[in-house]
Order: structure tokens, then sequence, then C-alpha cells
């Protein structure tokens, strides 16, 4: 599964494409100080982009920075309490799971990425050994498309532990295409802007127009081990 992703531009790197779609986008939050290479793991804080109203996404998109990894709003208990791996809602029964389905009808969102990781076991893999980290991405269109955006849903909890709400999310998820097939079960649906504001419209397809099993080429994929598990030989070969 994908449990790590990246955003390697700000967000000014990718405002033309939503000016040029003529969509308004007002950030509620300040950018965060992001190292480029610094990826962003479950409960870390993500750009989430939603719809001012979501009967019209193209009349105004609101971007926030909100946990990964969604507790849904009946959880009452601390946070830590919520235990299931909400990071990833599996497509297939995002409209039925009780942890997703009303986010699913009311509350969807897009989050900026640039790729995203899997993780690999190699041949004679022990447990405690690190695994095989590799890297997903696209080859651009154009300099907007060095920007995606994984579809995903939100929802706002109030754990006993905590005076204010939480809002956190989850992205979408399903079979793998052939590109990712060998290195991980589900694979994160990857969508253009225009796609993305298909994707907000609650009277539009919803889940029956996303695609994760991609064709063959759709992405390429690389080896990326973390720095701070190569040796110094490797760092060296790092372009």
């Amino acid at each position: 599964m994908c449990n790590e992703f990246q955003i390697r531009v700000s967000r000014a790197d990718y405002a033309a494409a939503f000016a040029r779609l003529g969509v308004p986008l007002r950030w509620t939050d300040p950018e965060p100080v992001r190292a480029a290479d610094d990826p962003i793991r479950p409960t870390n804080r993500a750009a989430l982009i939603r719809p001012c109203d979501p009967v019209d996404p193209r009349a105004g998109l609101d971007g926030v920075e909100r946990r990964w990894w969604m507790i849904p709003a009946f959880h009452k208990g601390p946070v830590a309490g919520w235990k299931p791996m909400t990071t990833l809602a599996p497509i297939a029964t995002v409209d039925t799971t009780p942890a997703f389905r009303e986010a699913y009808r009311q509350r969807r969102a897009l989050v900026p990425v640039s790729s995203f990781i899997a993780y690999d076991a190699p041949a004679g893999w022990r447990k405690g050994q690190p695994k095989r980290r590799w890297e997903a991405a696209w080859t651009p269109a154009d300099d907007e498309d060095r920007i995606r955006y994984f579809a995903a849903v939100w929802d706002r909890a109030q754990p006993s532990d905590l005076a204010e709400p939480i809002e956190s999310f989850a992205i979408l998820a399903g079979p793998p295409g052939p590109d990712l097939a060998a290195v991980q079960d589900a694979t994160p649906a990857v969508l253009t802007l225009e796609q993305g504001l298909q994707w907000l419209d609650l009277a539009g397809p919803g889940k029956a127009a996303l695609v994760t099993a991609t064709p063959a080429g759709t992405y390429r994929v690389t080896e990326a081990p973390r720095v701070q598990l190569m040796t110094a030989e490797m760092r060296r070969a790092l372009p």
C-alpha cells in the first residue's frame, strides 16, 4: 500500500493551473516549511483542497493543512484510541464502510502530490530489516502537470482528549496497474486538476471515474532508499 508521498513544489508553482481554469483557490493556513525531499507520512499534516460549496466546486476552493489518517466523526474516544489504519479508503467500499461513507457522500477533497512511495521486501528479507523503497512518479505533460492530486475524503471529529475538533483525511486507493503490482497491493487514485474537479462534484460520477489499475508506462518507478539508510558510497552517487 501507499503510506508515504511527497510534494516537491510550492503552492505558487501550481497556482497557475487553478488560475487557467478560472477556479479561485484561497489558502487558509500558511504554507509549511518543508524540505523538497521530506516525505509526508501518516499523522503528518498535508495540503488539503476542498470546495467552499460542495454543490459547486468550480465556484471556489479552500486550501488548508490537515492530518493524514482520518478519524471519523463518530469516534469520541482519545485520538490514540482510533486504531484502524484509515490513511487509505478502498474505492470499492468507500461508499459503504462506516468510517468513510458519510465523508464520501458529503466531504470530498484533493491532496496535491508530486510522487508517492511504495515498499517491498527483497529476496531473503527478514523481519526487522529495511525494505526496498520505490518512488512512483509520472512524466509531466507540461509545467503545471508536475503536480497532480490524490482523490480524498475528510471528516471532523471531537476526540475526548482534545479541546477543539480535529479534521483529517484519507486517500482513495484501489488495485495497482502493472507498473506497481510487484511492489504494492493498493495504489492511490491520482488525478489531473480537471479530473480532480470532477471528483469534487457531488453530482458527478464519484468513485466510478477513479482508475488506479493504470496501463503500463503510466508511472516511472525507481528505487529511492532513505538517505539515512544509505552507505557513504550510495550518498555520493546521488545526482
